[in-house]
């Protein structure tokens, strides 16, 4: 009796514990919007394109059950099943880009040339070439000498980079810029100066069409690198004084849900705790954003990365494809 008296003592705040901790995961949980949030009319004119932007975590990481060789095919089963027009991979080894180019029949890439160094990181977009045109390509560093491959600087221990590309649709000849890139994860100073040099090569771009931002930023939404690419803060610099982002960016997850709590893109393999949106794909606000979703897969307690990806449904406006010097 005694005994059954000390379980019952010892066991009823651990009860009340695990119910406590059931109300907070049932409101974790990823909770589907109504189904009149998302636009079923798509705009008549303009570019209707779909995007993803992944971080596929290095693939020589020891994860254990999530090492690349077991989470791979959850990353090809994710890609076929969206079928992105254009893809903007982050973190991605040599090796894994081989893999997944091979996932993706019918698509072209652009990237960085590789130096044989197995250790750096890229950041390759994947585009359809049924219906795109690769019309200009390039890359920038995060560094004091950004044109110069694989430089470092800002407190970044190793290259960090943003790989872009001009793409032309076939059929309507309508074009557009994708910027796809990877912040430092460890320096707030390179962050902010990185979101600096990222919007003034923006601003810099041949012809003034619209454009797509996508990557990990490895900043939270309430950020100064954040906010400072939402055009809502300013960055303060020696040499400039105050910077303001001068093309203000949406992000098209906050577009369709602007007040949703469960948010996280970044997972580290954790189902619950330190769980953080680092991932965005943003856009200005001429563009409309038709749907947008973190794809939160775990399959047979495996996931397809630590970050999730995200998918965005946008229609581009129509731009005149003039040189801006000649506006």
């Amino acid at each position: 009796m005694k005994q059954l008296q000390f379980v019952k003592k010892t066991f009823k705040p651990v009860s009340r514990a695990v119910k406590w901790l059931g109300r907070f995961r049932s409101k974790r949980r990823y909770r589907q919007l109504p189904a009149d949030s998302f636009s079923d009319v798509l705009p008549d004119t303009g570019l209707n394109i779909n995007i993803m932007s992944f971080n596929i975590r290095r693939g020589t990481k020891q994860d254990g059950k999530n090492h690349w060789i077991f989470r791979r095919d959850l990353v090809n089963e994710i890609l076929k099943d969206y079928s992105p027009d254009v893809l903007g991979l982050q973190e991605a080894l040599d090796f894994q880009i081989s893999e997944i180019h091979a996932m993706l029949p019918g698509y072209e890439m652009v990237n960085t040339i590789s130096s044989g160094d197995n250790k750096v990181l890229h950041n390759p977009i994947f585009y359809k070439v049924a219906r795109f045109v690769l019309s200009e390509e390039g890359a920038f560093w995060y560094s004091d000498t950004p044109d110069i491959p694989e430089s470092k600087g800002w407190g970044n221990i190793m290259p960090r980079n943003c790989t872009w590309a001009r793409l032309i649709e076939k059929e309507s000849g309508q074009a557009f810029y994708f910027y796809n890139t990877h912040l430092n994860h460890l320096s707030q100073r390179s962050r902010k100066k990185g979101v600096i040099l990222l919007t003034q090569r923006i601003s810099a771009r041949s012809y003034p069409d619209a454009f797509v931002l996508t990557g990990d930023f490895n900043a939270r939404e309430k950020s100064v690198p954040i906010q400072y690419l939402k055009g809502k803060t300013h960055i303060n610099t020696k040499a400039e004084g105050k910077v303001l982002n001068p093309n203000p960016l949406t992000d098209t997850f906050r577009v369709r849900y602007p007040d949703h709590r469960n948010v996280a893109t970044f997972h580290g393999y954790r189902r619950f705790f330190f769980r953080f949106k680092l991932d965005y794909i943003f856009v200005p606000s001429t563009v409309s954003v038709q749907n947008a979703q973190i794809i939160q897969l775990r399959q047979k307690r495996r996931y397809p990365s630590d970050h999730f990806p995200l998918f965005s449904h946008i229609n581009l406006p129509d731009v005149l494809p003039l040189p801006i010097h000649q506006l």
